[in-house]
């Protein structure tokens, strides 16, 4: 199916790892160029030049934290000085304290709102304007599944806060021909500590075969909505879960 989507421009934040850096694959394999942003600076250009040469499409690796403002204006800047346009920002920087929910400090949560809730909401402050400009957007949020079904720590209260931006938001922007939507990906509650994606992918295989988890999951999911096929779809939460997930109704 053809996209209609090489030549536009993205943002992705959080792309030197794992569920990032698979997604700036799947935007830059549909020729989309890509400015990603990461606070390590060294595995992000590693990332970058991985998946240019594979896709042959150019990828910009920015350091930059999205709990500085100034980072952030600093990125979006670079991608429109480098490629001349701003089309898509898909948010899915994260960092969080695993512990249980009593167990949190003051600073555990601020972090991970900070740098979660109120980091997605910064990205797409600085965004916005080159959109409504061309009057075409789109705005994919990556939003844990603890949103629709409660998770330890954290987790459920700050996801829960990005699904509400980003129906908020969607509405605020529709006039502008921008879209707004979050994406569950799959997700294993309790090894998010052991740092080891390869154990995460083996426990999936293992409880549910049909649930891969993989990062082209959630890629295919966001290319798909940011193409004009999908130009009706605004303020959605969407699972891309395969069935890791309990939860029905909100």
């Amino acid at each position: 199916m053809e996209l209609g989507l090489r030549g536009k421009v993205a943002l992705v934040t959080g792309g030197s790892i794992t569920l990032g850096k698979g997604l700036v694959e799947a935007l830059a394999g549909q020729g989309v160029r890509v400015a990603t942003c990461a606070r390590g600076f060294d595995q992000l250009k590693e990332a970058a030049e991985e998946i240019s040469s594979k896709t042959e499409t150019e990828v910009l690796p920015v350091k930059a934290d999205v709990t500085n403002s100034d980072d952030i204006k600093r990125f979006v800047t670079a991608a429109y000085e480098k490629f001349g346009r701003v089309d898509i920002l898909v948010n899915s920087a994260t960092n969080m304290a695993v512990a249980d929910l009593w167990e949190l400090t003051d600073a555990d949560w601020l972090n991970h709102f900070n740098t979660k809730a109120v980091g997605y909401v910064r990205c797409a402050h600085e965004v916005l304007p080159y959109m409504r400009q061309q009057k075409w957007g789109r705005i994919i949020n990556i939003v844990g599944g603890a949103a629709r079904s409660g998770g330890g720590g954290s987790s459920g209260p700050v996801n829960a806060a990005l699904i509400n931006f980003s129906k908020v938001l969607s509405d605020e922007v529709a006039k502008d021909g921008i879209t707004v939507n979050a994406i569950h990906p799959a997700t294993v509650p309790g090894l998010r500590r052991s740092g080891d994606p390869e154990r995460v992918q083996a426990y999936i295989s293992t409880q549910r075969p049909e649930s891969a988890g993989r990062p082209v999951d959630t890629g295919n999911m966001i290319l798909f909505l940011c193409s004009d096929k999908a130009a009706a779809i605004t303020g959605q939460t969407i699972k891309v879960s395969g069935s890791t997930e309990r939860g029905v109704f909100y």
